[in-house]
């Protein structure tokens, strides 16, 4: 195992074992209107295990990835990007992190230097992609902070893109969308500037791209970093209820990004077992990332059933979609579940930590994987093929029989949460009777792509010496799960459906065990920790009326499926559906319940991205949605622009679903389970500016010629609305979100504009 990647968080940073940081992001200015960055957006290469080889060699094996780096002169010294770019500052995977002050404007210029052949697989019937019959460069780039409260310009929504001065197809190209920060200059070629307000309370955010067609692809390359946004009221917990020491970054905590990965295996395996894979020089070799490139169907277009299928063809389901085209060579799929967890970068990662309280912001950045958390002390069964350092026998695997520390959560995405949740005493396997009375759910701590958690956890009284292990066991697709997307020590060989061999001790894959906590004898605390738990709740019940706006509709609110009002609110009914392309791929998509003719011949809910919007709001106005879940998976729907309260869930038997007490408080990415209404309430609050902010203005579907279908539409303040299992969202949950200052009509509005 290799360290975990830490922050560099000072002058003389501490670099993992594989000789990383992640850096913090540096300011090249500063004045009284707020801090200006710049940062690039690039193709590097980085160790992700020490056990990732060149297949040519025994060399180490570099992983291809693409990111952010900070271009700010004074960072580090320069280097060459494998495109051979010059940039002043080494990227590393997950950076630059920037933390932000609240209140204190971040004014973020980007530049995409994207030049190269990507080297992951491209469907290019996906949207965007082909406009009018025209290759688009896979190479575009939109930068969308998550959770942010931005004016809709700078929210990097998917028509946001840019590409770079030297894109071999498009040089210097902006999509319909792009639109510059009034006031400011031109940024230049290849480059977009985002106006950041950080008007909101203390919370970790990221920012990832969001470009149309290619989010996925580029998320999974390693386009995403953290945000944080620090105030006084955060502060002020430093040093009593936050540790604030220099292993906890000063009191931000330490970040654990959680993804999942599968690597390019040896020419010999990918051959074997994907061989239309070295069929295309540009894509990785041995040790770089593999992505599924094939629809994988369950039927062939002769109807056969295909034991190693993994979706319904929709030429043999009923009715059949009528007349689909035939599938491409090179397909997007229903869902990306991976066989490695990767933390901060590394696959498997160590953390040493002190015998003391550690504060670590969790979040789930894979593209489809749902996590259950829990804490288990290390077993240590022996391994006699492999013995371990210092005569030790741990394996790697959790012992389920020894519950770790508690885990004790103190924000979720909307900051901090009202009171604190505390989980993991004991834990609580997935599917399990719950056990604890905090946190009466049948699982532990379940993330869903892009939820975050900020959690502390108390090593005080763990003897030095002990391992434990963060383990998970949800299932993918979360909630009844695919065996052969389970990879633990002892699992069943599933090579004949298309699965993987049995893992073996020691080895991967493994998807149980997320990372390893070292514990050490040096700078430990004593601490009482009911006495801890008492000091949190006292400081949140101070802190959270003083950061947070007021609930929407009083907590507990039941929400019958068939109110038509929701704490004095118009409630708004909103579905999420399956259905299938003209290629007869499965896909997803949201909306209200509306009813359309689709390509089955049938009368089904749920619209495109590009369809007409039907979620309009004005400035300052309240809303509730109550969500039908009619899938048959647990979805993540992230809100952008506003933060939701989760009011109810109410299952169709009209018996309520209760909330998870770390739902309380506000959320911009909330679980919709299947069968299952989530009510949400929002307040559509736009961010105040030094500047007009102009309003969004294109074709519906920027992709086509205009037509009287296809018409030029004001969206006023254009945001989305969308899954965040990143398959779903790009093939087709998304929606648009529109908000005008005003109540007057969005066509109306188009002719004054015009």
């Amino acid at each position: 195992m290799d360290s975990l990647t830490p922050v560099c968080n000072s002058s003389a940073p501490v670099f993992s074992s594989l000789g990383y940081c992640i850096p913090i992001a540096q300011p090249v200015t500063s004045d009284s209107t707020g801090k200006y960055y710049n940062i690039g957006i690039v193709d590097y290469t980085q160790q992700m295990h020490s056990q990732l080889y060149d297949q040519n060699s025994n060399d180490l094996h570099p992983t291809k990835l693409r990111g952010y780096v900070d271009q700010n002169p004074n960072a580090q010294p320069t280097y060459t990007t494998d495109g051979g770019v010059t940039s002043s500052v080494a990227p590393s995977y997950l950076g630059p992190i920037i933390v932000a002050q609240h209140d204190t404007p971040a004014i973020v210029t980007y530049e995409n230097l994207l030049t190269a052949p990507f080297f992951l697989p491209v469907d290019t019937t996906y949207m965007g992609l082909t406009v009018m019959g025209m290759a688009q460069s896979p190479n575009r780039t939109a930068v969308h902070l998550h959770g942010g409260f931005t004016p809709w310009i700078s929210d990097g929504t998917p028509f946001q893109w840019f590409t770079a001065s030297g894109d071999t197809m498009q040089p210097n190209v902006r999509g319909p969308s792009y639109v510059q920060v009034p006031g400011m200059s031109d940024p230049g070629a290849g480059k977009w500037t985002a106006y950041y307000t950080n008007d909101q309370s203390a919370r970790f955010m990221f920012y990832h791209d969001h470009a149309v067609g290619t989010t996925r692809l580029n998320v999974y390359a390693g386009m995403a970093a953290g945000y944080l946004i620090t105030d006084s009221q955060e502060q002020s917990l430093y040093g009593t209820v936050l540790p604030n020491n220099a292993a906890n970054n000063g009191g931000l905590g330490i970040p654990l990004i959680i993804q999942d990965k599968t690597f390019v295996p040896s020419s010999g395996d990918i051959t074997a077992n994907d061989p239309s894979w070295n069929d295309n020089p540009d894509w990785g070799t041995q040790g770089d990332l593999w992505l599924a490139h094939v629809y994988k169907a369950n039927q062939d277009d002769s109807g056969t059933p295909d034991p190693k299928g993994r979706w319904d063809n929709g030429k043999w389901v009923y009715p059949p979609v009528q007349d689909p085209l035939p599938k491409p060579s090179i397909s997007g799929v229903a869902e990306a579940n991976m066989d490695t967890p990767v933390v901060n970068g590394v696959a498997y990662p160590y953390l040493q930590v002190a015998p003391r309280r550690y504060r670590f912001r969790i979040l789930n950045a894979a593209n489809d994987r749902h996590v259950n958390l829990q804490l288990y002390y290390e077993g240590n069964t022996p391994i006699t093929t492999s013995p371990l350092p210092s005569g030790q026998t741990y394996v790697g695997d959790a012992d389920l029989t020894r519950p770790g520390p508690p885990i004790l959560q103190i924000g979720n995405e909307g900051g901090f949460l009202p009171v604190p949740v505390e989980m993991n005493n004991p834990p609580t396997q997935w599917g399990g009777v719950p056990t604890s009375t905090t946190m009466p759910t049948p699982y532990t701590l379940w993330m869903a792509p892009a939820e975050r958690a900020d959690i502390v956890i108390d090593f005080s009284n763990i003897p030095t010496g002990t391992r434990l292990i963060l383990y998970n066991d949800a299932p993918s697709p979360a909630p009844m799960g695919d065996p052969r997307l389970d990879y633990y020590t002892g699992d069943l060989d599933q090579t004949a459906s298309g699965g993987a061999p049995a893992t073996l001790p020691g080895k991967g894959p493994n998807t149980r065990t997320i990372m390893e906590f070292r514990v050490v004898g040096t700078g430990g605390e004593t601490i009482d920790y009911p006495t801890f738990v008492t000091d949190m709740t006292n400081a949140l019940a101070t802190i959270y009326p003083a950061t947070q706006p007021p609930a929407i509709v009083p907590p507990g609110t039941f929400v019958s499926t068939r109110d038509t009002k929701v704490g004095g609110y118009a409630n708004q009914i909103k579905s999420l559906n399956e259905d299938f392309d003209d290629y007869g791929r499965l896909k997803q998509n949201l909306g209200t319940f509306a009813q359309h003719l689709n390509n089955q011949g049938i009368n089904v809910s749920g619209f495109a991205y590009v369809d007409p919007p039907t979620e309009i709001a004005t400035k300052g106005q309240t809303q509730v949605w109550t969500i039908a879940n009619n899938t048959g998976d647990v979805h993540p729907i992230h809100f952008h622009l506003v933060n939701v309260q989760v009011v109810a869930r109410t299952d169709w038997a009209n018996n309520p679903v209760p909330v998870d007490p770390n739902e309380l408080g506000w959320k911009e990415t909330v679980r919709m389970l299947p069968g299952t209404n989530t009510t949400v309430a929002m307040k559509f609050s736009l961010p105040t500016v030094p500047f007009i902010t102009p309003s969004s203005i294109r074709l519906l579907d920027p992709t086509m010629a205009e037509s009287s279908v296809n018409r030029w539409h004001n969206f006023g303040s254009e945001y989305v609305w969308h899954c965040h299992m990143l398959e779903h969202e790009e093939h087709d949950m998304m929606r648009v979100i529109e908000v005008y200052q005003t109540s007057i009509s969005p066509e109306n509005f188009l002719l004054l504009q015009q």
